[in-house]
């Protein structure tokens, strides 16, 4: 500090020195002098000694005047002008256009949001796409030894199912080839096309069933439909595969393996579900039922433990079996054996039945052996017209 103060001292003596030199040389010492006050100051300061009490103010003062400095605004040149900011006045338009453009002032990168064009539907940019039914349609190839009832036991479904969805290029449907292109639907039902009358009323009412399910079964976003649109109608049918009928009663083998069980009559009232492991085909009260193939029987009578009331099974080989319930009368005995086409029944309101018709099942080991129905597979992947 002492070396410090003799520093400053000596500075303010050549201060001094240098106004008393100026005023001289001019002959007026009052004629320009910038530092005449600070040496005559300073020399006064350094008489007195007070050199030590300056040094500190000094440094208090340099302090200050940093401090000053610092807090001014920064000015930029011209020449490096600040980027404009993404971030938008509240109410102004936002920056749509120079999201994901790749250059200009806001070029985008890995961070930005592309809004996209359009060009590839999305169902959240337009709820509409993909209501269409067949956009929900598999695809199968015929195979050989391939008929319409083996292809919809293999996707759970009626042969009728198939058949109609395939009407325009199944003109014979008992004559398919290997390679041949089916269209699968995801469930039983009928493809319809909206006409421009249909509304989803008109479309239920027609075939009986909720409008909640049409929605359902073909995830439409709202209720309106467009003229030309395809949608599914579940469980509902266009009627019977047109097969030709035998001379000896029941219907020839062309589609399925087996004839079909009832005479006269191939509406299907239930079809083969989850929770209903059969066909129901209704027909009038003692309508003639056959077997839909060769074998023997091994039930014939009541049975009141499966609801089926009066019953005939018949055994077809080795874990196949076929079964008729409800029926009014049985014409059959255990142990004999029936042709296919063999009048075996007559169609009955016998057992847990709310309406004349047959309950006929097939299983894949003797019926209700485990118990329960897990071995009945769907009839139609057997029966001719199913």
């Amino acid at each position: 500090m002492l070396q410090g103060s003799a520093a400053v001292s000596r500075l303010f003596d050549r201060l001094a020195l240098l106004s008393t030199s100026r005023g001289d040389a001019s002959g007026t010492s009052e004629a320009f002098d910038p530092f005449g006050g600070i040496g005559r100051t300073a020399a006064r300061v350094a008489n007195h000694r007070g050199v030590q009490k300056l040094v500190p103010i000094g440094v208090c003062a340099l302090v200050v005047l940093a401090a000053l400095v610092s807090s001014l605004p920064e000015v930029t040149p011209a020449a490096a002008a600040a980027r404009p900011s993404v971030s938008t006045v509240p109410g102004a338009a936002a920056p749509y256009a120079l999201y994901g453009q790749g250059d200009g002032p806001l070029a985008a990168d890995s961070n930005d949001i592309y809004l996209g064009d359009g060009s590839i539907p999305n169902t959240l940019q337009n709820p509409g796409v993909g209501t269409d039914a067949r956009t929900q349609l598999r695809t199968y190839y015929v195979k050989a030894g391939d008929t319409l009832g083996k292809i919809a036991g293999a996707f759970g479904l009626t042969t009728s199912t198939i058949y109609w969805a395939n009407k325009a290029s199944l003109p014979n449907p008992s004559n398919l080839y290997v390679g041949q292109q089916l269209l699968i639907p995801p469930m039983d039902g009928l493809l319809v096309k909206v006409a421009a009358k249909d509304t989803l009323d008109t479309l239920a009412a027609k075939y009986n069933i909720a409008a909640q399910d049409i929605v359902d079964a073909n995830n439409l976003p709202d209720s309106n439909l467009v003229v030309g649109q395809t949608l599914l109608i579940p469980g509902a049918s266009g009627g019977p595969v047109p097969i030709p009928k035998s001379s000896g009663g029941g219907r020839t083998v062309t589609v399925g393996s087996w004839i079909w069980p009832v005479s006269g009559s191939s509406y299907i009232s239930q079809t083969f579900w989850s929770g209903h492991h059969a066909i129901d085909i209704a027909a009038q009260y003692g309508t003639a039922v056959v077997a839909a193939a060769g074998g023997t029987v091994v039930m014939a009578g009541w049975r009141s433990y499966t609801g089926g009331g009066n019953v005939v099974w018949i055994m077809h080989g080795a874990k196949l079996y076929s079964t008729y319930n409800h029926l009014s009368t049985w014409s059959v005995r255990v142990g004999q054996t029936v042709s296919a086409g063999q009048v075996i029944a007559h169609v009955g309101l016998t057992g847990v039945t709310t309406g004349p018709h047959l309950h006929f099942e097939v299983w894949l080991g003797y019926p209700w052996a485990l118990g329960t129905d897990s071995d009945a597979v769907n009839p139609c992947a057997y029966l001719a017209g199913c």
